[in-house]
């Protein structure tokens, strides 16, 4: 591939990753909400308390009323958590599995199988219902942490095209875009001190390139405190399984340092030949 078809095919990779990474954001910002609206729907529901002290309690005569209480639990919860734009295409779970998998099985069953809708239960689903939150938005800032990395990879690669090096021969234009103005000539029209310059500038292009590879590799590496909130070992996979490359930037970067390599190749047995 020569340099400028290389150029066309890096530029289809962050689209698709920015769009990823927007709709995951989008959808957990609603998933947030969704939990602030079910804790204060719960919050609403009253619990049986016994007259003389207050002391939550269950009597037996109220078995109906504590009933209704926890079908309006249930009902909460479907008409907040479940109704999100994206619950069947990203979840398409049961009410049962999906409160045991966001409030616990322990406060799932109580909701599901109980007949009483006690103070500690109420602070338990409530409880429960701001650490859901509260892990959207741990996973919120890793996905902002991403997009910015995104931003900062592409803004690099495109400086790698604009330029290559700062102490260039002569007066000859060392940039990319002279590299790829001249990557279609015949190499049989260089001059032998052309071509040395010529494969000169590749190297130092296919340098910085290497140097990128290198630190979104320790970016990716680095940032594993997400692993356990995700299910995944690295929060790319999680973001980009819908995509053709689970690692958009770094196939970026590679489809492009081959590009250049193979060129520097013909370069190199241009000036073998010589």
């Amino acid at each position: 591939m020569d340099l400028v078809a290389s150029s066309l095919a890096i530029g289809g990779y962050f689209p698709a990753a920015t769009r990823a990474v927007e709709r995951e954001r989008e959808q957990l910002q609603r998933e947030c909400k969704a939990f602030d609206r079910f804790a204060s729907a719960v919050k609403s529901i009253t619990v049986q308390t016994d007259s003389r002290d207050g002391v939550s309690t269950v009597l037996v005569g109220n078995a109906t009323a504590t009933g209704s209480n926890l079908q309006n639990v249930r009902d909460a919860y479907r008409s907040t958590v479940m109704d999100v734009d994206h619950y069947e295409s990203e979840y398409g779970e049961e009410l049962y599995e999906n409160m045991m998998l966001e409030l616990t099985e322990n406060v799932a069953s109580a909701l599901a199988d109980g007949y009483q809708f006690t103070q500690p239960l109420k602070q338990a689903v409530i409880q429960q219902s701001r650490l859901a939150k509260s892990r959207r938005e741990s996973l919120l800032d890793a996905i902002d942490a991403e997009r910015d990395a995104l931003e900062r990879g592409r803004d690099r690669l495109r400086e790698i095209d604009e330029t290559v090096a700062d102490d260039s021969i002569g007066s000859e234009d060392d940039s990319t875009d002279a590299v790829e103005s001249r990557s279609d000539s015949p190499l049989s029209e260089y001059s032998l001190t052309e071509l040395f310059e010529y494969e000169r500038r590749l190297q130092r292009c296919l340098s910085r390139y290497e140097q990128l590879h290198r630190d979104r590799q320790h970016e990716i590496h680095s940032n594993d405190a997400y692993r356990s909130k995700t299910g995944y070992p690295f929060l790319q996979l999680y973001l980009y399984e819908s995509l053709e490359d689970d690692f958009p930037l770094l196939a970026a970067v590679t489809e492009r340092f081959e590009g250049l390599r193979a060129r520097q190749e013909m370069v190199r047995r241009a000036i073998t030949y010589r």
